[in-house]
């Protein structure tokens, strides 16, 4: 297999069923391929036989390409393995037996004092203490429009550092810890995106891969990362909750089982997928209020849907 401009595409001769497939990845004499039907598959290069080259045009070849690794505009779960693909079964039987399951473990629901102490914090609280609800007061401080013109490149990233780390939302190995290994010379672009994604004009989508595509971070060995989900919403969901929602990809494609919804926990960072996302916060607060919830914002929402899913429910 030789590099060319254009993308190549491959099939096993022994497994005709799995499909066309796209090379993920080679190193350390292994190669990561991921089929059309067979999903994703790992071989030892030396060892692997039956592997031809597939003749497409350029173009088809890049379509398929997309379409496979999850490029393509309808999305898609391109590194999904068939492990993976198999059907999820719902942690609960209907959205009313999660809501029973809340009411019991938070008695008060959202207003009751073991949700306040444990999800959102008290508003006279400081600090950390004051959990999410200092959290987003924080964020709409630092990240108003008045504040990103007046402050420096270097603050504001040190602003998006501190509310990363603020709560337990973002784990520290997918949150603060990549996200200083950012360059100085990226965190200029970084912050004219953040300021564009939350107060710029026109469609959400572009702003929202803009300013995922701007967070360029590395791993330990010093390769680029890919932004996680909780990395790339956290600080829109913090500055507007009534809008934005955070996203923790696993639970939210459990909650969308119970509500009949579509989404996918391998979705690549893109407008297309977070709306997916969106729309399962959205759908959850309504259900909500129907059974007399009144949540405050999407923050309250997604600690509905963690909480429900993180701890065991009785069976």
């Amino acid at each position: 297999m030789t590099a060319t401009a254009t993308p190549s595409l491959f099939t096993l001769e022994g497994q005709p069923t799995w499909g066309r497939a796209t090379l993920l990845d080679e190193k350390d004499g292994k190669l990561v391929l991921f089929f059309e039907h067979g999903g994703r598959r790992v071989f030892v290069k030396s060892q692997v036989k039956g592997l031809q080259a597939v003749q497409l045009s350029d173009d088809e070849a890049r379509a398929v390409n997309a379409r496979l690794r999850g490029k393509h505009p309808q999305g898609g779960a391109a590194r999904k393995s068939a492990k993976a693909a198999r059907p999820l079964a719902a942690v609960y039987p209907s959205f009313d037996a999660q809501v029973r399951w809340f009411e019991t473990f938070f008695p008060g629901g959202f207003a009751g004092e073991k949700f306040v102490a444990e999800e959102r914090g008290a508003p006279e609280v400081k600090g950390k203490k004051g959990y999410k609800t200092a959290a987003i007061k924080l964020a709409q401080e630092q990240l108003s429009p008045e504040r990103l013109a007046s402050a420096t490149p270097e603050e504001t990233y040190a602003v998006a550092k501190k509310l990363l780390a603020f709560t337990n939302l973002v784990f520290p190995i997918e949150g603060p810890v990549p996200f200083a290994t950012m360059k100085e010379e990226d965190r200029a672009g970084f912050v004219t995106a953040l300021g564009e994604l939350l107060h710029g004009e026109g469609p959400h989508g572009p702003r929202f891969e803009k300013f995922a595509d701007s967070v360029r971070i590395s791993d330990a060995a010093g390769n680029a990362r890919k932004v996680s989900w909780p990395l790339a919403t956290l600080l829109q969901a913090l500055y507007a909750p009534t809008q934005h929602t955070f996203v923790k990809p696993t639970v939210f494609e459990q909650q969308a089982l119970i509500l009949n919804l579509t989404a996918d926990k391998h979705g690549r960072v893109t407008s297309a997928v977070y709306e997916g996302f969106l729309d399962v916060a959205r759908k959850t607060s309504e259900r909500l209020v129907a059974a007399g919830h009144v949540p405050r914002d999407l923050m309250d929402v997604y600690s509905f849907i963690w909480r429900s899913h993180k701890e065991k429910p009785a069976a």
